[in-house]
């Protein structure tokens, strides 16, 4: 039974929401990528009997970020879907960044590199018992198509139809991120056999948990679907509460109101670390925090400052400052890529920072420490932001270090300046391996041109490599190109790439198979269960 005291405190709390979507300066953000070629999905472990659920079994759990509402093709909305094991896509990716069957159990791609076919799992049927059949997710992936424009974007698709058990995808030209794109949960299938205008409240999905009650902001109940093709889930029903404050969900966990929740805040870890009640979990994140630096204003628009500006941020003190499991980067993308080791990345060195900054002609330094140039004037960078976070001081104090002086400048309206590149200094922060794969967030931020290119920089020698993705299948080899393409973002400094966001899951000691997964839109799964 839900817990009414804690949706009158949600209500309370919502007015701190982010809302962290999938797309740059959000949580959720950027979050596609590319994909591989004549691959075949191997099924999830299914529930089975050995997850057969607890007799009036019922689980609380907290999610930091909603959406408008529960439909996969409004915005970013599918992710909640996916956290809680309601929606499901063709293919997944599990907690090692491979892809993994969920409607589809077999794929490949063809020597044209451009048809795509996915076989359909025999068995699977939607909440309300339709089957989910090809046909049925055609009319998901058209639905998807229309309601949302990211959708053609992610996919460059010229057309979708049914051959008998298998979905044919025809790409508009060879698409490598095309089996990696169509995880992102905006393809969640849902039953376009019926009315399909209430889905915001009741999507029809093919999930462990069916949605029966929802209350915009603040949670939904859900029940288990006894027709999953998964086999039995680990719970009778479910409560997912929106709960956007740190502080809010960790007290709900203590307090037993919670028996799980998604991501814990770094001053609160403490509280649950070396505690038999709780299990912590933590993955490597596919979320990056960085700085865009506008390469087309003064001062970063001298490659020194922007080199300068790097060698001064001491990124494993400020990610140990801070806390909670954030890792230092230095990196475009994060120690989840394959290709991380072999970077060389950005790192704190004050030598270099000063070598840099008089190379920009900054020799001198004033009564205050900062440095100056021949005409005694000091260099200042200006942080654009909506209000002051402790990732932006921590900036302003290692730049200080190294005599740089950084102010922070507020604005209400963060975006429209950013998008107007008026600006010097922006934070951001995306899933750069979103979907396991690099080419999206390449794609968006680094090719000239590009939609969330803010920073205006142009690299033709970077260019190649990222349309060389398009036409690159093999995963591996989308790697090392992708590692390729980041050694010349650090070389060039297009960027100030500070931390990587760990993910840090938590449940009381009495929940098994709690997953974490480097991709932060999984959370529950149909295995997870109360002990027996």
């Amino acid at each position: 039974m839900k817990k009414k005291w804690l949706s009158l405190l949600l209500v309370g709390v919502m007015a701190l929401s982010v809302a962290l979507s999938g797309c740059g300066g959000s949580g959720g953000s950027g979050g596609n990528g590319g994909g591989a070629s004549d691959e075949t999905g191997a099924a999830p472990a299914g529930g089975g009997e050995d997850a057969a659920a607890a007799e009036d079994s019922h689980l609380d759990f907290g999610i930091y970020w909603f959406g408008d509402d529960l439909d996969p093709g409004n915005g970013w909305n599918g992710w909640t879907l996916t956290r809680a094991a309601v929606g499901e896509t063709l293919v997944t990716v599990d907690e090692n960044l491979n892809f993994v069957g969920q409607i589809a159990d077999e794929w490949s791609v063809d020597d044209d590199q451009v048809t795509w076919r996915f076989h359909i799992r025999d068995g699977v049927t939607f909440q309300n018992g339709n089957v989910c059949d090809a046909e049925a997710v055609v009319g998901s992936i058209q639905r998807s198509l229309e309601v949302n424009e990211r959708g053609q974007t992610n996919l460059k698709l010229a057309s979708v139809e049914a051959d008998g058990d298998w979905v044919v995808f025809t790409t508009e030209e060879p698409y490598g991120a095309f089996l990696a794109n169509l995880t992102e949960p905006l393809f969640v299938i849902v039953d376009t056999s019926v009315d399909t205008s209430d889905y915001g409240n009741h999507p029809i999905c093919t999930g462990a948990y069916m949605v029966t009650d929802f209350e915009p902001e603040v949670s939904f109940d859900a029940v288990a679907y006894d027709g999953y093709w998964g086999g039995t889930p680990g719970f009778e029903s479910i409560t997912c509460y929106n709960i956007p404050d740190d502080n809010s969900r960790a007290s709900a966990l203590q307090s037993g109101e919670l028996d799980m929740m998604q991501r814990v805040a770094a001053t609160d870890l403490s509280l649950f670390e070396g505690n038999d009640d709780y299990e912590v979990q933590m993955a490597t994140g596919t979320r990056v925090q960085f700085l865009f630096m506008n390469t087309q204003a003064a001062p970063f628009d001298d490659e020194n400052i922007r080199h300068a500006f790097n060698a001064a941020m001491n990124y494993d003190a400020i990610a140990g400052a801070i806390g909670g499991g954030l890792t230092g980067v230095g990196s475009p993308f994060p120690p989840s890529a394959s290709f991380f080791g072999s970077l060389n990345r950005d790192t704190y060195d004050p030598d270099a920072c000063a070598e840099y900054l008089a190379a920009a002609g900054y020799t001198e330094t004033d009564d205050e420490g900062y440095v100056v140039n021949a005409a005694g004037e000091r260099l200042v960078c200006h942080i654009l932001m909506s209000e002051s976070t402790p990732l932006a001081e921590m900036v302003q104090h290692w730049a200080k270090e190294c005599g740089i002086d950084v102010e922070i400048t507020l604005a209400e309206n963060v975006s429209d300046t950013r998008n107007a590149g008026d600006f010097e200094l922006v934070f951001a922060n995306w899933q750069t391996l979103s979907t396991g794969d690099p080419q999206w967030f390449l794609d968006q931020v680094f090719k000239t041109g590009a939609t969330d290119n803010y920073s205006g920089y142009s690299n033709a020698e970077l260019d190649a490599l990222i349309e060389q993705l398009t036409t690159t299948f093999d995963a591996d080899e989308r790697m090392n190109i992708a590692g390729q393409a980041s050694q010349i973002i650090i070389d060039e400094a297009f960027g100030c790439f500070l931390v990587d966001v760990t993910n840090i899951n938590v449940c009381h000691s009495n929940v098994e198979n709690m997953s974490t997964f480097p991709i932060d839109y999984y959370f529950l799964t149909p295995q997870t269960t109360f002990a027996q």
